[in-house]
């Protein structure tokens, strides 16, 4: 609420130019479970939400649990917020490797042995600047190839890199194949699926984090929205990652936060000891927006 009021420089006397009136800022929600303190492990692998409680986050686990490999465990011995942190780790799952992977929204279900379908996003309405997390990573080189995007080439020297993007949107399940709560379907058999947030036309803002081993620690180096930093990652590491708008009017329906800990588990190919540790997510409100 705010109203006008003026000094009369004479007297010093206020006098009211106008009655209160209103205003109304945006809402500012957060991530749920955001130190996954919540957690059911009651199952053959582990469900980032506590039993009979709503799921937010989910992870491949649905597909590889069911041959013997969790790709998403809850780490109860290494954690920077609170008690636990999620640890994804890659595994070749007895026919195909899988990439460690947790995301905003619910596997759909796998296609034989040949991969799965995700549905990512979650309702939303805000607009925040940034997101900040605690992360660490640990890899080695590609020892799984199967394949890679169109224009580039990856060799068994070439070491394993981790990712987190975050985007806001308008996705509408009715184009990109998902659920109303998450509209944004993947399948990992099929490349025209897969979205480049980058260009896509219904992301609102979108942000990229990138973690690319080394031989020795220090030499690891992240790639924050385009800006390198070169330093040991094997060990926690807080990161503010700018959302970089590219429309300021329109209001998100959706988030989608996706982890990894094999940058192209989506074309089967990485490193099957990669771990990625996140915890402590925390959208930001607080500071300035960048734009495209």
């Amino acid at each position: 609420s705010y109203r006008l009021v003026v000094n009369k420089s004479a007297n010093g006397e206020e006098e009211i130019i106008d009655g209160v009136s209103e205003i109304t800022t945006d809402a500012a929600p957060n991530v749920p479970n955001a130190s996954f303190e919540e957690y059911d492990t009651s199952g053959k692998y582990p469900l980032f939400y506590a039993a009979g409680g709503s799921k937010w986050w989910d992870s491949g686990n649905a597909g590889s649990g069911d041959y013997g490999f969790v790709i998403c465990d809850v780490d109860t011995d290494d954690a920077k917020v609170g008690s636990t942190s999620a640890r994804l780790q890659s595994a070749y799952a007895v026919v195909k490797f899988a990439a460690g992977n947790l995301f905003t929204g619910e596997f759909a279900g796998v296609i034989g042995t040949k991969g799965g379908k995700v549905n990512f996003g979650r309702p939303f309405k805000g607009r925040p600047s940034k997101i900040r997390f605690w992360v660490k990573y640990t890899s080695g080189t590609m020892n799984r190839i199967d394949g890679s995007p169109a224009g580039v080439t990856l060799s068994k020297s070439d070491y394993d890199i981790a990712q987190v993007k975050v985007a806001l949107g308008t996705w509408n399940n009715s184009k990109y194949g998902g659920s109303s709560d998450s509209p944004v379907q993947v399948n990992t058999t099929d490349v025209n699926t897969f979205v480049d947030y980058n260009t896509d036309a219904s992301t609102i803002a979108y942000g990229d984090f990138q973690i690319t081993g080394a031989a020795n620690a220090v030499d690891y180096t992240a790639n924050i929205n385009g800006v390198t930093k070169t330093e040991d990652w094997t060990q926690w590491h807080q990161v503010e990652l700018d959302l970089v708008y590219r429309d300021l009017n329109t209001i998100p329906t959706h988030i989608i936060i996706s982890c990894a800990a094999s940058k192209y588990g989506d074309y089967f190919t990485g490193c099957d000891t990669s771990k990625l540790w996140i915890d402590g997510v925390e959208l930001v409100y607080d500071s300035e927006i960048v734009t495209k």
